[in-house]
């Protein structure tokens, strides 16, 4: 199988990464208060849909029986669980330090130490990554996390669907997609906006729709002709569906309108590809699956840190929400998103680091020389 590098679709990773990121960001901006905000989450079907895409290309010649499924299993579970472990080790860590302080100070938190959706059940399926297989009526512990518990079962289903339609698996990805767009569409109160419900399904709809999406481009058949004015034409149809959509039934087109992302940068020669393959770009796909863990984990200290400054000094911050969904202000605009720039820039460098010292080791220990160059990680998936 010929090796390729979608360089393109790294460089998308790493903005998708950076747009969730923002999005979580628990201090006011004004795109809060503008049509399409909430649905910037669902930049996590971006991912889905990559890592189908992503693992077909990598994977999808080399599943041919139970060890080589073992194979791809243990490679895929060594490649996002020691991340995840490690976050989930910080936060529990950030939980004891509340129990220490409690213990001579009355601090003014919400919850108490190890409860609701940092309890002590949550953490051990957080620990085996089953916490969004509907087990807890919430997410839990690093809440974007959800999506890294979902899409690790979804690669055993990939798994199985290759051994078991290997003749016929490109008649196959379609159908198991669908299915599970229908099951979502008809269980999820909010479509695919599910996470701790069905999210499993919202995965394996996007994922098999980004490897069947891999079949139609290496197929030759669907070739994108016109460089940069297609790219752009692409990027506002994905703006204005954005835009457009919400927590109904339209929302269950957002892998299809990724796919159509990903069909076009994955044989771009426009002018936004080689942005998109620029080495700063690049970086920020390189940390993606780093930015998208440690973002929350920074966000759970800096909320926490506030609330007790707004206690203590009874100086009015927050301006909604509360728990998880509390939103801070410092008094303008400009302030606001000058604190919103530096909590990016922190969370890059902090994911930098640990891409280096916690993800690559891994990734290295892992790896065979003859293994496909692929485009790197599949997650935040």
């Amino acid at each position: 199988m010929e090796s390729k590098r979608y360089e393109a679709l790294d460089g998308w990773r790493g903005l998708a990464a950076l747009a969730i990121t923002f999005y979580h960001a628990p201090i006011d901006n004004p795109l809060r208060d503008m049509a399409g905000w909430k649905n910037w989450e669902l930049f996590v079907d971006f991912f889905f849909v990559l890592s189908g895409f992503v693992i077909m290309h990598a994977w999808g010649q080399r599943l041919v029986d139970a060890g080589s499924a073992r194979d791809f299993m243990s490679r895929r579970f060594w490649r996002i669980w020691p991340l995840h472990f490690s976050i989930l080790f910080a936060f529990f860590g950030i939980e004891m330090l509340k129990a220490v302080l409690q213990a001579f100070v009355a601090l003014p938190l919400e919850e108490a130490p190890f409860t609701a959706s940092k309890s002590w059940m949550a953490l051990l399926s957080n620990i085996t990554m089953t916490q969004s297989l509907n087990l807890h009526g919430t997410t839990t512990w690093n809440g974007p996390a959800w999506s890294i518990s979902v899409e690790f079962w979804t690669y055993l289903v990939f798994a199985a669907a290759v051994l078991a339609f290997r003749r016929h698996l490109d008649k196959a990805l379609l159908p198991i997609a669908f299915g599970a767009m229908l099951v979502v569409a008809w269980n999820s109160p909010i479509y695919l906006f599910a996470t701790h419900d069905f999210g499993l399904f919202r995965a394996i709809y996007g994922f098999f729709i980004g490897a069947a999406t891999y079949r139609l481009v290496r197929s030759e058949r669907f070739v994108i002709e016109g460089g940069t004015a297609i790219e752009v034409a692409v990027v506002l149809a994905l703006s204005s569906y954005l835009v457009a959509t919400g927590v109904n039934l339209s929302s269950l087109f957002a892998p299809l309108v990724f796919a159509g992302v990903i069909v076009v940068f994955s044989q771009g020669r426009g002018l936004l590809t080689q942005a998109l393959e620029s080495r700063p770009i690049q970086a920020l796909g390189l940390w993606s699956y780093s930015i998208y863990l440690v973002h929350a984990l920074l966000y759970y200290g800096l909320r926490l840190v506030l609330i007790v400054v707004e206690k203590v000094t009874k100086v009015p911050l927050t301006v909604s929400g509360s728990g998880s969904g509390r939103v801070f202000s410092f008094g303008g605009t400009a302030i606001d998103l000058l604190v919103i720039a530096v909590l990016l820039l922190v969370t890059i460098v902090i994911s930098a680091k640990t891409y280096r010292f916690i993800e690559r080791p891994f990734m290295i220990s892992r790896a065979r020389p003859a293994e496909p160059t692929a485009s790197g990680q599949t997650v935040p998936a």
